[in-house]
């Protein structure tokens, strides 16, 4: 039989581990990251730049509309 305090220095290794691999696989990730392509960044570039001079008026457009006949 294991005692506590044995079973909380396992329990504490085990999650240091975790957390050293999810620190690793992170680094990975980010490594391996393509940075994003032109188009897109223009993309982004463009739509934050119409909505900034569409001003407030464009965002009170978006509430839901009732359909007239």
């Amino acid at each position: 039989m294991m005692n506590y305090y044995m079973a909380e220095q396992a329990a504490k290794d085990r999650l240091n581990e975790a957390r050293e691999m999810a620190a690793q696989a992170r680094l990975a990730a980010m490594a391996s990251a393509a940075p994003e392509p032109f188009r897109v960044i223009l993309g982004l570039a463009l739509i934050r730049l119409g909505r900034s001079l569409a001003g407030h008026s464009a965002k009170r457009a978006s509430s839901p509309r009732r359909a007239t006949a």
